[in-house]
């Protein structure tokens, strides 16, 4: 059964940056990422509400999930409209298969334990750091369009929140057992959502009706509630089954997933250092993962 929800969160994850694209391509980049956010947001309060789950929470527990709603939700959200704009989908899959090295590191740091530092960890590391350099070269060159630097920069900070999120959310969530799932869940996508809509407002002009065609509207609700509210949930469920590290690894399929879906729907193939790149970071992933050996 685990195997089965990290192949559904493989599709959900590795879907969701061609429908940020095409919601990009569209709306200023935190309006697309709000109507995102209020996408999964209605949907929990549908979901939710048909369960009739106790949603409150105390005063001093709301840090919990406004913390995790930051990290998850609120910042690599953002950063991945921000940065689909300059890059393509299968980049921002690629930069998102990286948060294993990223979760890796911080949680030797943070959870200890099987987490720990070893020279063939610490090569992986490297590699993995040496694979994205190979991605980012023709925009470090500037042989391109300059924005797609910031682009890829945007994309690595989605994925720093991201590993840091998910190995958070074991230490402050998924072992706190004084507030329900549901009110964290929830309490994360309606701070996230009011934070989004007044930066919105602030920094970007309205988006008209007119800019909601049926592929942005369709788009918004893969990206809000396939590949965010229901890709969350079998996140924190294969958290308690694998832990943060080893639910990681789901996104090594993540770009695979993303290749398939600019092929189908943008008739793009990837560029051999996107290829390079990819199976560089793949092998250093194998270092990391491979488990260490009891002393």
């Amino acid at each position: 059964m685990a195997y089965l929800l990290a192949l559904c969160l493989a599709i959900c994850w590795g879907t969701a940056f061609l429908a940020t694209k095409n919601i990009v391509d569209v709306l200023p980049p935190y309006w697309g990422t709000f109507y995102r956010v209020l996408a999964g947001l209605l949907f929990f309060i549908i979901l939710y509400g048909v369960q009739r789950k106790n949603l409150r929470i105390s005063p001093k527990q709301l840090w919990r999930p406004w913390t995790i709603g930051l990290l998850l939700i609120l910042f690599p959200f953002a950063a991945i409209s921000w940065g689909q704009r300059f890059v393509a989908p299968t980049i921002g899959a690629i930069f998102n298969g990286t948060v294993p090295l990223w979760a890796f590191i911080i949680g030797a740091i943070v959870l200890k334990g099987v987490d720990r530092f070893t020279w063939r960890r610490a090569a992986g590391v490297v590699i993995g750091l040496i694979g994205l350099l190979v991605i980012m070269w023709p925009s470090l060159t500037l042989g391109n369009d300059p924005h797609a630097l910031y682009g890829c920069l945007a994309l690595l900070f989605m994925a720093w929140s991201y590993a840091l999120g998910n190995v958070l959310t074991k230490k402050i969530m998924v072992d706190n057992t004084s507030t329900t799932l549901e009110a964290n869940t929830f309490h994360q996508y309606l701070f996230s959502a009011i934070v989004l809509l007044i930066v919105s407002f602030v920094f970007e002009p309205a988006p008209t009706v007119s800019s909601f065609s049926g592929k942005v509207i369709i788009s918004i609700i893969c990206a809000g509630v396939f590949s965010s509210a229901i890709a969350f949930l079998i996140m924190v469920e294969l958290i308690k089954r694998w832990g943060a590290t080893r639910m990681s690894s789901v996104t090594y399929f993540t770009p695979v997933v993303a290749m398939i879906a600019d092929f189908i729907f943008l008739h793009r193939m990837p560029g051999t250092h996107e290829i390079i790149g990819l199976l560089i970071i793949f092998a250093s992933l194998y270092l990391i993962q491979k488990p260490v050996s009891a002393k």
